[in-house]
């Protein structure tokens, strides 16, 4: 874990808004699953 440290700090910052991008796709994937499934029970009942 030593050359994580040797990243300067705008490197980290890019890490970290990629993450951020990563995680919000993420839930946005989620959430469109979710409302598919939704929309699927309300259209069988």
């Amino acid at each position: 874990m030593t050359h994580l440290s040797a990243l300067n700090p705008q490197e980290v910052a890019e890490k970290k808004r990629r993450q951020k991008d990563r995680l919000r796709a993420m839930v946005a994937f989620m959430v469109l699953i979710a409302g598919v499934m939704y929309g699927l029970t309300l259209t069988h009942f």
